[in-house]
């Protein structure tokens, strides 16, 4: 739509151009003609001479304006009070061909320019003739030729800049009114002045001769030239006030930017909520005062939060009552601030009350409706649009789409409708008007780059706000942190917490969290996050082996280091080209715990921003570690069996209920085995509580090594073994034969003797044999007592005990 407004626009402009071109040439072609037809008076020859040879190229410009102020409508006046209308409108032309030459696109200027100038003194010479006929120019009387003149110059000034405004309103899409009144209402009294000095020449050539005329230019030049300091001197000094009034605004701008900076408020977003403002405030029809308010409230209309706590500020959950009385303190104090300064225009009707709601329901006055500023009014729609398009430290920046209907959704309630549907129905104008200005657009659909110094590569303003975002951005990382990771005793969610948290702040491409192996010489990467987690996670390397070893085994950090030191102290094979590492040690109480380890393929190297970052986040960790790492033993030790490292009969029945849950849900069997040691209470009484310890580890462990590692493997109690194996009732026999033919086979020798057992098994399967833990333990241990019976009675009483001297022996 905004495209089709645009081109319309333009479409306009040039057939408006056409038009008047087309005219004014005709015009002036037609009066070249005329002239040329007739005699030639040399007398109007000589002042088209000096007209177009001297004065044209004389002209002052206005400050604040555009438009100009020349002696040569003097001329052009003399020429039409004495010699008619065709051969002013050459004149004319001529002038107006010369005064072009100065531009540089002349060649498109000064068609139109020419045509222009044509047509004014055209129409308001035959005007002015028509009025007081053709022999007003040879009056003897001063009065009538001065009203003459100034009918002359009024119709003339009209014509002129009337249709140059309609020009520049079509190009620049504003008011024709405005236009003219800003770019040529001062221009009348060149015209008249120009009036009244062609009267007085024109009288002196009746009173002397035609020659007199040329007294006057001298004359007119010295006038020109103190009229031109004069305004030299109003432009000098115009100039001064208003750099002394930019240099006061861009000191509070600063400030401001520098205030809003914490929280994540960018010069962009300043801009850009500038131009929806002033956007719609022109649609309104608001005045230039309101305007400048209005700019200036897009940039100060949170300096009040200066008197807001940063945690009630950045805090990512909703506010409780007391927090959001605090926060709406900050309307009131900005009014305040802003009160002492003094503003020429009203900026603290809009500081004070963008945050009414057009229902009552706002703050700080409950204002409803059209009791609401509507410059305040259109600051709160323009502000909220694009402040939900841009990230904060508490949420996500939201699509345009989304944030479109963000608006729709409170229109009528929090905003005033007619704003919203104005705002709405011109937006694609802002954003284009954005885009000329060069003013960088919101993207939320691109992920947001991370890492300190990505974020100073951001492009969203001087690079000293953006130290300050970061300098609070740390200060908000370092305490989300610390407050998270001291609510959980889970590694895993621990170590998610602050490697998430830590990229918002230093850069990586992997962390890795390696912990010290108890009763080991070993560091071990324990939880990794970024990139190539597979290629990092479980692998170890010796302590004082590569850069982490080091680390932990001397307790002190080391940066921008090679990654290969590490990666071939773990060998491991990471395709990946890193280029940077570095490394802090985790302690607590002068216990090592392991180290936290950033290795990076984008930076070369890290600074000391970032080492001092890393260093303060790994103080932070080591204790949220440490309470981790002592829950995770505590938690294992509850649920593992200490002599055989096997789980126990607890770990047990959270197992079981996991996989009946499964079996449910995906209506699958498995099967719950039970073993019992045969003849482990005569190896106890015979050689000791230490062999039967060692009976018990070693069965253990070849347990383990006949199931898969999905399956789960437990100590019931005593000489009592559990399994839970995800397998139907066929694969379970085959399973169960494998294993005991290979404890029957397996010599648990110990203290020299030779020790063969056996081992009774018995299962039962879920939803076969039953369905809770105890049913199935029980179906289990039948199985197992009728297996026993039937293998004791297959073996040999004399096969007991073998050979006394060889130290053998054998219990089934």
């Amino acid at each position: 739509m905004t495209q089709a407004l645009v081109k319309g626009d333009r479409l306009a402009t040039k057939i408006f151009i056409l038009l008047v071109s087309v005219i004014g040439l005709s015009l002036f072609a037609y009066s070249t003609i005329a002239v040329a037809a007739g005699p030639l008076n040399p007398e109007w020859i000589l002042l088209g001479l000096v007209t177009i040879l001297l004065v044209s190229r004389i002209d002052i410009g206005i400050p604040k304006t555009s438009s100009y102020v020349t002696i040569s409508d003097t001329f052009l006046f003399i020429s039409v009070l004495l010699y008619g209308t065709y051969p002013s409108v050459v004149l004319a032309g001529f002038d107006a061909a010369v005064c072009s030459l100065q531009y540089k696109n002349k060649r498109s200027v000064m068609p139109f320019n020419m045509a222009v100038m044509s047509m004014s003194v055209f129409f308001s010479s035959t005007l002015m003739r028509l009025i007081y006929g053709d022999t007003i120019g040879s009056s003897s009387e001063l009065g009538s030729l001065a009203i003459a003149a100034a009918t002359l110059a009024l119709i003339q000034y009209i014509l002129n800049s009337g249709i140059v405004s309609v020009v520049m309103a079509l190009r620049r899409k504003r008011s024709l009114r405005k236009t003219w009144k800003e770019s040529f209402l001062w221009t009348s009294i060149s015209y008249f002045a120009g009036a009244a000095a062609a009267c007085l020449i024109v009288k002196l050539i009746s009173v002397i001769s035609f020659y007199a005329f040329i007294i006057s230019v001298p004359i007119l030049t010295i006038t020109y030239f103190t009229y031109k300091i004069y305004l030299d001197k109003v432009e000098a000094s115009a100039h001064h006030a208003e750099q002394m009034a930019d240099l006061h605004l861009r000191t509070i701008e600063a400030l401001a930017i520098a205030i809003d900076a914490k929280d994540e408020v960018t010069h962009d977003h300043v801009h850009r909520v500038q131009i929806y403002a002033t956007g719609l405030a022109r649609l309104f029809g608001l005045s230039e005062p309101e305007i400048e308010a209005l700019k200036a409230g897009a940039l100060l209309h949170d300096i009040g939060k200066l008197a807001v706590p940063d945690y009630i500020l950045n805090k990512p959950g909703p506010l409780t009552p007391a927090e959001f009385d605090k926060m709406k303190v900050h309307t009131i104090v900005g009014a305040e601030i802003l009160e002492r300064v003094g503003f020429p225009y009203p900026v603290v009707p809009v500081v004070r009350h963008h945050h009414e709601r057009w229902d009552g329901k706002g703050y700080p006055d409950g204002l409803r409706g059209d009791q609401i500023p509507i410059t305040a009014r259109i600051l709160t729609v323009s502000d909220c649009f694009d402040a939900v398009r841009e990230d904060r430290q508490y949420r996500k920046a939201m699509t345009r789409e989304e944030g479109i209907q963000v608006l729709k959704t409170g229109s009528g309630t929090i905003f005033d409708p007619t704003v919203i549907a104005t705002f709405l129905d011109h937006l694609e104008e802002f954003e284009v008007e954005i885009r000329r200005q060069r003013v960088r657009l919101q993207a939320p659909e691109m992920p947001r780059e991370k890492g300190l110094v990505k974020s100073e590569k951001m492009g969203n303003g001087p690079v000293v706000f953006e130290r300050i975002r970061s300098a609070h951005r740390e200060v908000i990382t370092l305490y989300d942190i610390a407050q998270t990771i001291g609510t959980s005793l889970d590694l895993r969610d621990t170590f998610a917490v602050f490697s998430s948290r830590l990229q918002d702040i230093v850069s990586y491409t992997t962390c890795v969290l390696y912990l010290v192996k108890p009763d080991s010489a070993e560091v071990e990467a324990a939880h990794v996050a970024g990139r190539n987690i597979e290629q990092f996670k479980g692998r170890k390397m010796a302590s004082g082996a590569g850069i982490t070893g080091w680390v932990a085994a001397n307790c002190h950090s080391m940066h921008n280091c090679d990654p290969l030191l590490d990666f071939d102290a773990m060998k491991a094979d990471i395709a990946e080209p890193y280029r940077t590492a570095t490394v802090v040690p985790l302690t607590r109480d002068g216990e090592v715990l392991g180290a936290l380890a950033l290795y990076s393929a984008e930076l070369s190297s890290y600074d000391s921003d970032h080492l001092r970052l890393v260093e303060a986040v790994a103080k932070l960790a080591s204790d949220a570690i440490a309470n981790a790492v002592h829950h995770e033993k505590t938690e294992t030790s509850a649920l593992t069996d200490m002599l055989t490292g096997l789980q126990n009969a607890r770990a047990l029945r959270h197992r079981f209920e996991e996989e009946a849950d499964r079996a449910r849900r995906h209506r699958d069997k498995f099967s719950v085995v039970m073993m019992d040691m045969d003849g482990f209470k005569a190896v106890n009484d015979r050689l000791g509580h230490q062999a039967g310890d060692h009976l018990l580890r070693e069965m253990a462990r070849l347990l383990l090594t006949q199931v898969r590692s999905s399956d789960f493997i437990g100590r019931y109690a005593g000489d009592e073994f559990v399994a839970i194996l995800q397998v139907g009732p066929d694969e379970v026999q085959e399973l169960v034969e494998r294993i005991q033919k290979t404890i029957d086979n397996h010599d648990f020798g110990f203290g020299g003797a030779n020790i063969y057992i056996g081992l009774s098994v018995g299962w039962a399967c879920f939803g076969t044999d039953g369905y809770t833990l105890d049913e199935l333990l029980l179906a289990a241990d039948r199985a197992m007592y009728n297996n026993k019976r039937k293998r004791k009675s297959a073996t040999s009483e004399s096969s007991d005990f073998k050979s006394a001297e060889l130290g053998q022996y054998r219990v089934m």
